[in-house]
């Protein structure tokens, strides 16, 4: 039997997670209470009187997006199938409830997976999904910081500060116009970005002209665990190739170092070849395999 999950099943799950070798998790255990119960997520129950749970799929439930052409998106938060499956059982059908269960509320929706198993590849593929693009993973470790000489005169305009609450409304217009829809973020994400990370907003003539998110991971006693996530950076369009992203890219190494952080992580679409050679020309270099960005539209119509 598949049916929406409830906090009663709530033990059953975390056991399928700890337990299980085809687990994907893109969410903390912590987090789990809060996909019970709502669409995009749904479990599967073994027969019998000491009925346990034999997988799990939760998708975010699409969030109303105000970008204009852009349909409300979700993505794929938990995909746990157990070792063994009750007869007729299958994990396509976990896949395919799930999205089912999104589709009844009549609205038009793309959701999306971030991957690298194979196991969940085949599964995603075989319920309509398709590769929309790949991430790339970059790390820089070197000790030294690129120079300002390095920048171009046309930076010497830019005044950086840090960035806040009150400035969301022009955030959310960068992030419109500087990304294509399949790598924007909603109005909910980028206020939940503001309030996780240290934003540096990087203005020309008094006007946002683009930004930079970083995370710090600091451990007290152990500064060798210490790393950096560079989450996101945009320019305007018109103002690209200017050094802004540069000085940006700059500045939040030298934080990063400041804090003793000198492993600094960052993805970047692989269909964004500009942004990979300004990476690698501060010495970031790829690291790890590429991870297929896979997608599913649905146009409300059945």
């Amino acid at each position: 039997m598949i049916r929406p999950p409830t906090p009663a099943d709530l033990p059953a799950i975390r056991r399928l997670w700890l337990e299980n070798r085809h687990s994907f998790l893109n969410c903390g255990l912590e987090d789990l209470p809060d996909l019970l119960g709502k669409a995009g997520a749904v479990v599967g129950i073994l027969p019998g009187e000491d009925s346990g749970v034999w997988g799990f799929v939760a998708f975010d439930a699409p969030a109303p997006n105000a970008v204009p052409g852009s349909l409300p998106d979700g993505g794929l938060r938990a995909a746990l199938i157990g070792r063994h499956l009750p007869p007729g059982a299958s994990a396509e059908q976990l896949i395919a409830q799930a999205v089912a269960s999104l589709q009844a509320a009549g609205q038009p929706f793309h959701l999306t997976a971030l991957t690298g198993d194979s196991w969940l590849e085949r599964l995603l593929v075989g319920q309509g999904f398709a590769i929309a693009d790949h991430l790339c993973f970059y790390l820089h470790t070197r000790r030294s910081l690129p120079t300002r000489r390095s920048l171009p005169t046309a930076t010497d305009a830019v005044r950086l500060r840090p960035l806040g609450q009150d400035d969301l409304p022009v955030l959310q217009e960068l992030d419109r116009v500087a990304f294509p829809p399949l790598w924007r973020m909603s109005d909910a994400e980028l206020l939940e970005l503001v309030f996780s990370s240290r934003i540096q907003a990087a203005e020309v003539d008094g006007r946002l002209a683009g930004y930079m998110a970083l995370s710090l991971h600091t451990a007290p006693d152990r500064h060798d665990e210490n790393q950096a996530q560079l989450i996101r950076m945009a320019v305007y369009p018109i103002l690209q190739g200017q050094g802004i992203g540069r000085q940006l890219l700059i500045e939040s190494i030298a934080h990063a170092h400041a804090n003793d952080c000198y492993r600094i992580l960052l993805n970047t679409p692989e269909s964004n070849p500009a942004a990979q050679r300004l990476y690698e020309s501060i010495h970031f270099r790829r690291h790890g395999a590429r991870m297929p960005v896979f997608v599913y539209a649905w146009n409300g119509e059945v």
